[in-house]
């Protein structure tokens, strides 16, 4: 695997069956947690699956969750519609993190309680956002950024189309799906339900900026360093003597980001300049 990528983030198939929650994934796929499914698809990956995402709706999820933590795999909960009891029991399991919180939710929810607050209430978790601007209001963010704290995290939730013009595309999550000019991604039956992003992980960090939510270096910390804390990396350690020399070089012009070079372990793995050239 290319030193860039830590492992592998399985989300699904074991998530909410129901709409909504389930988001843009395809409901004939939708399963109960499976430890032997689950085993035979790390093996087939060589042990790179580092990340799960599931629903802890499901009967006998605490004894499936508790099991990934112990063989070193990461649980995030999310495209739930667990009970507030049910989420709590998987993070009494070994359940570290929610996966892009307050998306993959139901359209409608009752006032409280529901599964949004007792996740970002639930201290062990480590809370992902997507903050392209399209899938969490400013609003949201700042309250989820101020609750969690040093367990807030940015996260980009970008799917193949990043970089591609406007227009309606075919895709394996979500079928037809509709990127607009602003560079929302949504299903093309549905424009309320979301497809991921088309946006990187930069964009993230430019809006959370530019929006006053935090600061660069808090918003690019949430985006690299903090979640290699939560993945028990060693790129957690950040700028330190003996740590990975994993690092961005980048041009900030106004509010936006342009990234320069990229080192991982002290190589090269990105030149702009030379990209640019070829």
């Amino acid at each position: 695997m290319d030193l860039s990528v830590g492992g592998i983030h399985l989300e699904g198939p074991f998530i909410s069956p129901h709409d909504g929650p389930r988001g843009a994934h395809g409901k004939a796929y939708v399963k109960a947690p499976n430890w032997e499914l689950f085993q035979r698809w790390q093996e087939a990956a060589d042990g790179r699956i580092r990340i799960i995402t599931l629903s802890p709706e499901w009967p006998k999820a605490p004894d499936f969750i508790a099991k990934c933590a112990a063989s070193g795999v990461t649980v995030s909960i999310g495209h739930t519609s667990a009970s507030n009891e049910q989420i709590l029991a998987a993070a009494d399991a070994g359940a570290r993190m929610s996966t892009h919180w307050g998306n993959g939710a139901h359209l409608m929810l009752p006032r409280h309680p529901n599964y949004l607050w007792e996740q970002l209430a639930c201290d062990s978790l480590w809370t992902c956002v997507v903050a392209d601007g399209f899938h969490l209001p400013d609003s949201v963010l700042k309250s989820a950024f101020r609750v969690k704290g040093e367990r807030a995290l940015i996260v980009s939730d970008a799917v193949y189309l990043c970089g591609m013009p406007p227009g309606e595309y075919e895709t394996h999550v979500g079928g037809q799906v509709i990127l607009t000019p602003e560079g929302r991604l949504h299903l093309a039956a549905n424009p309320q339900l979301l497809a991921g992003s088309a946006q990187l992980l930069a964009w993230g960090i430019e809006h959370v900026t530019r929006s006053g939510l935090a600061s660069l270096a808090d918003a690019w910390d949430m985006a690299s360093v903090r979640p290699a804390t939560a993945m028990s990396l060693q790129a957690s350690a950040g700028l330190q003597p003996g740590a990975p020399a994993d690092l961005a070089i980048f041009r900030q012009n106004d509010d936006r980001i342009e990234i320069i070079k990229t080192y991982k372990q002290g190589r090269l793995v990105y030149d702009g300049a030379a990209s640019e050239a070829n």
